[in-house]
């Protein structure tokens, strides 16, 4: 017979004294069913049957974001709403860009000694508005004053883009080309009157407004179920009006998101459930489940990293295992093991208990260990309670949460990615911690091993 190893021997012995202490506690520390108070009662045939209810572990849906509907009225009003938001664009910034217009009589006041000719042409150029007849008229008369030229007609061209942006603004068919042709006549401004330059932050948010109006004026309303959230990088309109991690699809590339209290109205790239507060990974997740899970009896595992097969004697039949494989032992049976543990180490024998045993290469010979599976779930990045499955019964973890799970065999969690559609299963194979994020890919909740219990970060993008 081959000798028992001290090491599995004080394991083993600590979990039959732990199994005892377990026993004493059920047995004195808590009621046990029927046994306070019992008394002997005559036996009745005629009882109804109590039924047992049936346990529900069918678990809650995680949601991901349920966008808002964009119905016709909605979007109706929408393009109302922004079309008010640019005439008051218009209306704010109006005082600040009269001043930068043309001051005709300062201008006529300084052509006192021209010829009248000279002064004709000017007076005429500056009714008309014309830049280019402005500076010519100008250099007729002065032909050394360049930069009197040039200064009154640039006033003269922000003048004239304004005055069109203000006609389009309340008619409502403002474009990006005349908030562009103002925002061009103000860079040129600036050269000279360096005040031109405040204006073009006002002139900015102004064509946000306009390219959310085109954007609008483009999209289609819901006929059916609101349109889900589309996965990668996708046009976002950042809208103050709307509570933050509220979402409404405008099209397949086109999101709007709530900002409400986070900043002013903007327009960028970016994930849509990540702009709405939810954590999103790109990494592969935890691989699904096959097979049932191990609640009972005993299995033997040799992993794939040992990287050559094991043979072991059990109850007296031999096998051998290959890396990556695994055996399921039931209960109700005494289950002895032999092997050889390599090289001059000789053998040894070990009686299993119920759980999960891991053939592991040491530096002393094969050994085998009797394994724990203690998993974190980390749902601290997610502001959503997570709900899942284990062992049968329904948990969750509450966002900003974590909550750890643990088994004497390869933990299966079941949980719904969103979709409402199907429960997946996920194998947790391993002791550590995983994520709760949205997975890039579809925009549906997984579960993401992280690596040496740090959350994976994705790489550092230089250009967006």
């Amino acid at each position: 017979m081959l000798v028992l190893r001290r090491s599995v021997l004080g394991f083993v012995g600590f979990s039959c004294c732990l199994a005892g202490q377990l026993a004493w506690a059920q047995s004195y520390g808590q009621r046990q069913p029927g046994a306070a108070g019992r008394r002997t009662v005559a036996r009745r045939t005629d009882f109804t049957r109590n039924e047992l209810p049936a346990r529900n572990t069918q678990t809650v849906i995680n949601e991901v974001i349920r966008p808002i509907p964009l119905t016709q009225n909605r979007l109706e009003a929408a393009v109302s709403g922004v079309a008010r938001q640019i005439r008051d664009q218009v209306d704010d910034v109006r005082p600040d860009m009269r001043r930068l217009f043309p001051d005709k009589l300062e201008a006529l006041s300084g052509t006192a000694g021209w010829e009248p000719e000279d002064r004709t042409a000017l007076t005429k150029a500056l009714r008309s508005g014309d830049p280019a007849a402005i500076y010519e008229a100008w250099l007729q008369a002065q032909p050394n004053d360049t930069s009197g030229a040039e200064q009154i007609a640039r006033e003269a061209e922000v003048q004239r883009a304004f005055n069109k942006l203000e006609q389009g603004a309340e008619e409502g068919q403002l474009t990006l080309d005349e908030v562009d042709d103002l925002g061009a006549a103000l860079d040129k401004l600036a050269a000279v009157v360096p005040a031109a330059a405040d204006l073009t932050g006002d002139v900015d948010t102004l064509a946000t407004w306009v390219e959310i109006q085109e954007i609008l004026l483009d999209a289609e309303p819901d006929v059916g179920a609101p349109r889900q959230l589309p996965t990668g990088r996708v046009k976002l309109i950042h809208n103050p009006n709307l509570r933050f991690g509220s979402a409404v699809v405008l099209s397949d590339d086109t999101v709007m998101v709530g900002c409400r209290g986070r900043g002013g109205v903007d327009i960028g790239r970016g994930n849509a459930a990540e702009a709405l507060g939810l954590p999103v990974l790109s990494e592969a997740p935890v691989p699904d489940a096959e097979g049932a899970p191990m609640r009972s009896g005993t299995m033997l595992v040799n992993p794939k990293r040992s990287g050559a097969n094991v043979r072991y004697l059990l109850n007296g039949e031999e096998y051998l295992m290959k890396p990556g494989s695994s055996q399921r032992l039931p209960t109700g049976q005494r289950w002895v093991i032999e092997f050889d543990r390599g090289g001059r180490q000789g053998g040894t024998e070990y009686t299993l208990a119920a759980g999960t045993y891991y053939f592991e290469p040491t530096d002393h010979g094969w050994e085998l260990y009797h394994e724990r599976f203690d998993v974190t779930v980390d749902n601290s990045r997610n502001p959503r309670d997570f709900h899942f499955v284990f062992n049968g019964e329904p948990l969750a973890v509450r966002g900003g949460h974590t909550r750890s799970i643990s088994s004497r065999y390869p933990i299966v969690i079941e949980y719904d990615r969103g979709n409402g559609t199907e429960m997946v299963r996920k194998a947790l194979n391993f002791a550590g911690n995983v994520e709760v994020a949205i997975n890039a890919e579809d925009n549906l909740w997984d579960v993401f091993p992280e690596e040496e219990n740090r959350r994976q970060e994705r790489e550092v993008e230089l250009f967006h």
